[in-house]
Parts: structure tokens; C-alpha cells; sequence
């Protein structure tokens, strides 16, 4: 191929991950509670009082409060829908306190919004919802401290933001309390698992059984984040709490066989499935008989003696109607991290090296040279500039380019929208039936594409931000500008200078190894001590580190297609480093089964091979040519030679990509 035709098809690729849409159920319930929780308050208010811009004002500033509560309600767990809405409102609430009270004041504000931009730039050592809540602090520090909302006094404004985000959050405390009755998520999350599962031993072909295994993957990942994120002390004690954790830990010996079967690619018998899915339902449902065991095994012994456990552990819950489950069952679950040691490790990552710092560092520069051209050119809606950086310029939240990219045609075609609400809608019923709309969309593309979330938040923002405003007709063309100006202001300080953004393939390097080293450390456990109650745990961390690996090259591939290319090399490793630990776990569940020892010689081989190979990554050398045994390990061995020259082939290209070849 030549050098033009493989830069068009790089050009094509990189679009193509710009305007991917991900797959996402509807969230129908998160869709009722955010358009009735954004729309009440500014419709109340266009309702009762149309021509009072004070009041329209006020119910606009309520909205606001309710759009950020809406934009946090994540989570399947009650209990972490509210923590992360509540953090998100009060932070937001803060912040709009501070740009209050620096509000006219120009080196105040500056002063406020570059001290505003360091600390969400910090929060993102911390966890994801607190570096999510803190660019709401950071928005409406720089919104506030712009922004004039013409109320009698300016201190009513964060009174009426925070009350309308108490009002979006009191709605979902409500629904969730209706549905954490029965643990409604939970089962849900639970249930999802033993699906999950069915579809990975019916698979049918190689490309079936690698997306199965994925989504199996992250039906794991996303059970026990959702059981651990909902343990209390009341729940822990709660009898229906305790059977979902037992049904999930039974499920471990039957995830080791089903990658052990799709690994030898074996069929597996019909009365097999259909307990696996009679399982999900009755999770689903405890209202409904339990499944009885199936008589079938289809000649696999690990799949036959796992499934036994599973119907061990369902017979002995639902046997019981009252009191707690049995002793002797499984209902260990992951620590959650507590805040001292969140606190802990942001400390560590700030103090360990320069990488977080220039993250910090350049949203600190984008947002002062923002805040000082909106001062010196005197723009009349400032904020807008400051919206704009501080919602591109996260690196956390992914590709800095393709969010700005993202959001500049989002809010183009946003505007389009806005100017239309704007000019030919009147202030009415029929204003706040679009804004009904536009809210009830924004769960529905949240999880889809940064550019389509714009497209819908950009009119959403025009109506409810300058709703109280007589004359309108000079904001859309300022929305577009300002956002206009914010992108390249990212893009020119924030992106294309620094040297981190060109190298930012070699950084993938270090998850990489990570993950080889951590497979290490599962085969020989797993190898050597297949019944070692870690066994599962390490398998489900190596997994989620594979699934985390995998989402930080689709983020990197919204770079430009000199980066993304670059970024998208390192797929092949990951997915031989895949095939490596279903390899260990097929063989592990085999001599389980068997009763049958792996070889002591060969087990240190394999890991030391892996240890070589998270070296190699790290050093950026060639991997040593290890012989590898045979025997009782000849899968996991041609799946290391495979990982080995995958490595080779990326580091050439890498090489060759540096010369200009």
C-alpha cells in the first residue's frame, strides 16, 4: 500500500472513531426523572409567570441545578446514584458561590478561576465521580463569576441552583428507594452475569466467542461494582442482599469452564443453557420457582462439577425462607476504596511523577488565557469561552482533540437547534415542551458520543441560561463564536505544543506491561494452586485491566490519525495477552477438574516468560526468546510465542513510524 492510499485509510479509520456511536440500552427511568427534574422549575415558572424575567430567571437557575444533578445520576446502585448527585450539586453549588462573590472584580477572578481550574485538575488523581464533580465546580466558578442572572441579590442565585439540584436529586432518592426495595439493580446486575455467560458457551464462532467473553467481562466488572457500591450495614445483614452475593461468587467455577470450553471450543448441552438462564430469571424474579439441576453435563467435568456448585448454592438460598444464608457460603466481597486511601493514592500519583502535573498544568494555562482574552476583549457572554475549556480540556475524560473536535460541530449543529427554539419558538407551553425534549435525550446520548451529548446540551444551555433575557438575537451567533474560541484555545495551549500528546502511545506501554506481569502472578496461582480461593480474584483483575486497556485505545483513537495509529498498534498485544489468560484459566479449570498437577518447572516457565515480556514492554526491547514447555501446557505456550511476536511487530512498526517509513 502506498504511503497516500495508507494515510487515507488512517484519515478514514480516525472519522470513523470520531462519529462511532456506542451501544447503550435506554435508561428509561433515568429519562422520565431528567425531564420532569430539569423541565418543572423553568416551566413552572414560563407557566405562572411568562412575562416576569425574574421570575423565568430564578426557574431557569433551578433548571441548571437539576442539569447537573441529571448529568451525575450514574450508576446502578441507589445508594452511588445519590453519593455521586450529591457530591456533583454541592461542589457545583460551591463553586457558583465563589463566581458569585468574585463577580465584577477582574484580577478576583482571575485569581478564582485559575485557583477554580488547579483543584478539578487535581481531582482527577482522586476517583472519576470526584473528577467529574469537580469540573462542575470549575464551570460554575467561571459561570458565575461571568454571568449576571438579574436577580434582586446575587446570592439568591446559588440558593435557587442548589435548590433545584436538591429537587432533581430528591426525585431519584425516590425512585431509588422504590426500587431498592427488592434490590431491583442488583438482581439486575446479577442476572446479567448468568446471561453472559449462555451467550459465551453458545457462541458459535472465534468472533462470537471474543465479543461474549467482553461482555461477560463486563457484566462481571459491573456486578460486583454495583453489589460492593451498595453494601451497607443494613444491606449486609439483608437476607435478599446476601443471596444475590452468594449467586454471584457460585458463578466463578462456571466463568473459569466456560472459558475453558469456548478455549477448546466445545458444545455444551441444551439442559446446561437453560439452567444457566433459568438461574438469571429467578435472580431476576425470586418470586419464581428456582431451577431445578440439570442431569446433562455433555462430557466436561468442570463445567458439570461448577454447575453443581451454583445448584448447591440456589438450592440452599431458596430453601430458606427467612433468617440469613447458610454458613459456609461465599459472601466475601472486594473492599471498597475507603477515602483516606483515595486521598492516599492521589497523594502518591501527584507525588510520583510530572505526568498528572502537565495534565493540571495545561488546564490551568487554557483556563487563565481564556478568562484573560474574555476580560481584555470585553465579550459580553464570557462564560461561554470558560464552558467550553473547562469541559474539553479534561484528559481523563479522553481524547482532548476529539472532544474538542466533538464539540465543535455538536455545538454548531446545537446552535442551529437553539437559534430555531429561539426565534421561532414563542415563551410558552411550546418552549418548555422542547426543553422537555432536549432534557428526556440527554440520558439517552450521554453514553453514545460526546458530539451527539452536545448537539443536544448546546440549545438546552441557550434556552435555560439566557431564557430570562428579552433579546435573544445576538446569542447564537455568540454561543458559536465563544465555543469556537474555547476549542482553539484547548487545541493551540492545551494540545498540539506539549510533547506529551505526541508521545502518548508510548504511554500505553505501561498498562500494557502491567497487564503482562499481572497475568504472571495469576498463572501461578492458578497454575499451581488451582483451588486457591484468589484464583478467581486475580482472574477477574486481569480481565478488568484487559476491558480497561481496551477503552483507553478506542479513547486514543479520536486523536489525529498520526497518534491513533500509534495508539491502535498496541491492540494486537492486548488481545494475544487475552488469549494467554484464557489459556491459563482453561488449563487451570482442566487440572482442577482432573485432580491432575501442572508441572512445577513448566508453571515457573510460563510466568517467567510473562515477567520477561511486561520487562520487554517497559525497556523497549525485544523479548528473550524463551523455550517454552510442552506437555500439559502447550496452549498457553503457542499463546506466549503469539503474545511475543505480536509485541515484535508493534515495536517495528513503532520504529518504522519513527523514521518516517
Amino acid at each position: 500500500m502506498s504511503r497516500i492510499a495508507h494515510a487515507v485509510e488512517e484519515s478514514k479509520a480516525w472519522m470513523r472513531a470520531l462519529t462511532r456511536s456506542q451501544r447503550a440500552p435506554i435508561p428509561w427511568d433515568r429519562v422520565a426523572l431528567t425531564a420532569v427534574g430539569i423541565t418543572a422549575p423553568v416551566g413552572l415558572a414560563l407557566l405562572f409567570a411568562p412575562t416576569n424575567d425574574a421570575v423565568i430567571g430564578a426557574g431557569a437557575l433551578a433548571s441548571m441545578g437539576a442539569l447537573v444533578a441529571s448529568a451525575m445520576d450514574l450508576g446502578s446502585a441507589g445508594i452511588e446514584r445519590v453519593h455521586r448527585m450529591a457530591l456533583a450539586s454541592m461542589m457545583a453549588t460551591i463553586g457558583f458561590g465563589i463566581g458569585t462573590a468574585v463577580h465584577g472584580h477582574v484580577v478576583a477572578t482571575l485569581v478564582a478561576v485559575i485557583v477554580a481550574a488547579l483543584l478539578s485538575g487535581i481531582s482527577g488523581a482522586i476517583s472519576a465521580t470526584a473528577s467529574k464533580s469537580a469540573v462542575y465546580f470549575l464551570m460554575y466558578t467561571v459561570t458565575a463569576a461571568n454571568a449576571d442572572f438579574g436577580l434582586s441579590s446575587p446570592w439568591m442565585a446559588p440558593l435557587i441552583f442548589f435548590a433545584g439540584a436538591a429537587w432533581r436529586l430528591l426525585l431519584t432518592m425516590a425512585a431509588a428507594a422504590y426500587e431498592g426495595r427488592e434490590f431491583a439493580p442488583e438482581r439486575r446486575a446479577v442476572a446479567r452475569v448468568y446471561d453472559a455467560i449462555v451467550a459465551q458457551l453458545s457462541a458459535g464462532s472465534a468472533a462470537g466467542r471474543t465479543a461474549a467473553g467482553d461482555a461477560l467481562t463486563g457484566a462481571l466488572n459491573d456486578a460486583y461494582d454495583v453489589l460492593v457500591a451498595a453494601r451497607t450495614e443494613l444491606a449486609a445483614h439483608d437476607r435478599r442482599w446476601q443471596t444475590l452475593v452468594a449467586v454471584l461468587n457460585a458463578s466463578a467455577p462456571v466463568v473459569d469452564a466456560a472459558i475453558a470450553a469456548a478455549e477448546d471450543e466445545r458444545d455444551v448441552d441444551a439442559e446446561v443453557l437453560d439452567y444457566l438462564r433459568g438461574v438469571a430469571a429467578w435472580v431476576s424474579n425470586p418470586a419464581r420457582p428456582a431451577p431445578s439441576a440439570p442431569h446433562a453435563s455433555g462430557g466436561d467435568p468442570a463445567l458439570a462439577t461448577s454447575i453443581a456448585h451454583v445448584a448447591h448454592v440456589v438450592s440452599g438460598v431458596s430453601a430458606r425462607a427467612s433468617g440469613p444464608v447458610g454458613d459456609g457460603t461465599d459472601l466475601a466481597l472486594p473492599q471498597a476504596p475507603t477515602v483516606i486511601g483515595r486521598l492516599r493514592g492521589a497523594g502518591r500519583a501527584l507525588t510520583s511523577g510530572t505526568e498528572l502535573w502537565n495534565s493540571i498544568l495545561r488546564l490551568v494555562l487554557c483556563i487563565a488565557v481564556a478568562q484573560a482574552l474574555c476580560a481584555a476583549w470585553q465579550l459580553e457572554r464570557p462564560y461561554l469561552v470558560m464552558l467550553t475549556v473547562a469541559q474539553v480540556m479534561k484528559p481523563d475524560f479522553g481524547s482532548i482533540f476529539g472532544r474538542a473536535v466533538q464539540r465543535g460541530v455538536g455545538t454548531l449543529i446545537g446552535v442551529a437547534i437553539g437559534a430555531l427554539a429561539v426565534a421561532v419558538i414563542p415563551r410558552d407551553g411550546w418552549q418548555i415542551l422542547v426543553i422537555l425534549i432536549l432534557a428526556a435525550s440527554m440520558p439517552i446520548v450521554m453514553p453514545r458520543n460526546y458530539g451527539l451529548y452536545s448537539i443536544v446540551t448546546t440549545p438546552l444551555a441557550v434556552l435555560l441560561v439566557e431564557l430570562h433575557v428579552s433579546d435573544s438575537s445576538s446569542l447564537v451567533e455568540a454561543r458559536l463564536l465563544d465555543t469556537l474560541l474555547g476549542c482553539a484555545i484547548v487545541l493551540v495551549l492545551g494540545y498540539l505544543p506539549w510533547p506529551q500528546t505526541w508521545h502518548a502511545p508510548r504511554h500505553l506501554a505501561v498498562p500494557v506491561a502491567a497487564l503482562a506481569h499481572a497475568i504472571s502472578v495469576y498463572a501461578r496461582v492458578a497454575l499451581s494452586q488451582p483451588d486457591d480461593p484468589d484464583r478467581s480474584t486475580l482472574r477477574r483483575g486481569v480481565y478488568r485491566r484487559i476491558s480497561d486497556l481496551r477503552t483507553t485505545v478506542a479513547k486514543a483513537l479520536a486523536e489525529p490519525p498520526a497518534i491513533s495509529a500509534a495508539s491502535a498498534s498496541w491492540l494486537p498485544e492486548v488481545a494475544a495477552l487475552e488469549r494467554v489468560t484464557d489459556a491459563v484459566t482453561a488449563a487451570a479449570t482442566e487440572a482442577e477438574a482432573s485432580g491432575a498437577a501442572q508441572d512445577a518447572e513448566a508453571v515457573d516457565a510460563v510466568a517467567s516468560a510473562l515477567d520477561d515480556l511486561a520487562d520487554a514492554i517497559t525497556a523497549r526491547r525485544r523479548p528473550v526468546d524463551v523455550e517454552l514447555p510442552g506437555g500439559v501446557l502447550p496452549a498457553v505456550a503457542g499463546d506466549l510465542a503469539t503474545a511475543r511476536s505480536a509485541l515484535i511487530a508493534q515495536q517495528v512498526g513503532a520504529e518504522r513510524r519513527v523514521k518516517g517509513g
